[in-house]
């Protein structure tokens, strides 16, 4: 393959994106951009008696009758809850009695006065829920999310979904997806030469931070390889016995976050879990390139596949990305497929290596 001339290779990069413009213009129209269409989970904007404003995620329910918020909120924007009516409120847990606080809320560029109460929501995935008497002129699209925000413009930027608490991106979405976060490891492995710890760990890992959140994923991630690193010091045993235990390991400490967050997406982060088998043996791989090849190195490797992680999430969550997964999943995921076979067949000096080896070749042009 390595032999495969130029102008094969530019024929082929060329199908692929014909076979990605190809699914845009004749797959079924799945746009869900528009004025006044939101997705099941966008971000809203919560204002104060005072003036006091917070942007954060709400869950949409068009079945619920009225609208929630979560008690550190409400007391974070200055409602006064003791002074505050008391209302009855039916949920799945039965009936009871809540604050009800008057606030304006902003959501897909449409403010207004709404009437919320308030109970404890710090287990719950968002600390906001928007019920339909706060949907009148919105159009939700089921298995949607993060479609636009409070102002009403385009899709947050994937910075901006990243430091959302728990974003959740559709797994339908994440799925048509992963073949273009596959294509980018092979671009850093191949071409830019980045060594991580295993091939497409960063590509899990990515997958779990947009399920968490950035903040949260970093967390969980440093947390599970300091305990599980730690840990392994002292496990003298086979390789399938060890990597048993450090997956033990990881999970009891998954398990053990989420009953200490109280923050918002503590009760996803056990369903993401940012792949438990895979965390335990990049685990084990840095163990064993710390005895290999000593600190520096190991730290190295671990900085590049969780930074590379990191990348794989931004790209994956970029509002165009997830346009062109959401309405040309098949054809997105085929052309990512053929770039990924082009990207592969390059077998030149890698990046790293034109770096490494550029001052003694200037040296040796010297000396002629």
């Amino acid at each position: 393959m390595a032999g495969f001339p130029a102008v094969v290779k530019v024929v082929a990069v060329a199908i692929g994106a014909v076979v990605l413009a190809g699914g845009l213009l004749f797959s079924p129209d799945r746009s869900v951009n528009g004025p006044n269409i939101i997705g099941e989970q966008e971000l809203v904007r919560v204002v104060g008696p005072l003036g006091k404003t917070a942007e954060v995620k709400a869950i949409i329910d068009s079945g619920a009758g009225a609208s929630s918020m979560d008690t550190q909120l409400a007391e974070n924007l200055g409602f006064d809850l003791d002074e505050a009516p008391r209302v009855t409120v039916t949920s799945s847990l039965g009936k009871e009695r809540r604050p009800q606080v008057e606030a304006k809320v902003k959501l897909a560029g449409l403010e207004r006065s709404a009437k919320i109460n308030v109970n404890d929501r710090s287990r719950r995935d968002a600390p906001v829920l928007i019920g339909r008497a706060e949907l009148v002129n919105l159009q939700v699209r089921i298995g949607k999310q993060m479609l636009t925000t409070p102002d009403g413009k385009a899709a947050p930027n994937s910075l901006g979904v990243l430091l959302t608490p728990s974003p959740s991106i559709g797994v339908e979405s994440l799925l048509a997806l992963l073949p273009l976060a596959v294509l980018l490891m092979v671009v850093l492995r191949v071409w830019i030469g980045i060594n991580t710890l295993g091939t497409f760990s960063p590509v899990l890992l990515a997958l779990g931070y947009t399920q968490t959140g950035l903040v949260a994923g970093l967390i969980t991630t440093m947390v599970m390889v300091a305990v599980g690193f730690a840990a392994q010091a002292l496990l003298h045993l086979p390789r399938v016995a060890r990597l048993a235990v450090l997956v033990g390991i990881v999970v009891l400490v998954l398990l053990g976050l989420r009953e200490l967050m109280t923050t918002d997406g503590a009760s996803v982060l056990v369903g993401a879990s940012l792949p438990v088998v895979v965390t335990a043996v990049i685990i084990e791989r840095l163990w064993e390139q710390w005895e290999a090849d000593g600190v520096k190195a190991a730290a190295a490797s671990a900085a590049l596949t969780i930074g590379s992680g990191i990348v794989a999430a931004l790209l994956m969550v970029t509002p165009m990305v997830r346009h062109l997964g959401e309405n040309a999943p098949l054809s997105f995921a085929a052309a990512c497929l053929i770039w990924s076979f082009v990207a592969g067949t390059y077998r030149g000096l890698r990046l790293t290596e034109l770096a490494r080896f550029s001052p003694a070749a200037r040296a040796q042009e010297g000396a002629r």
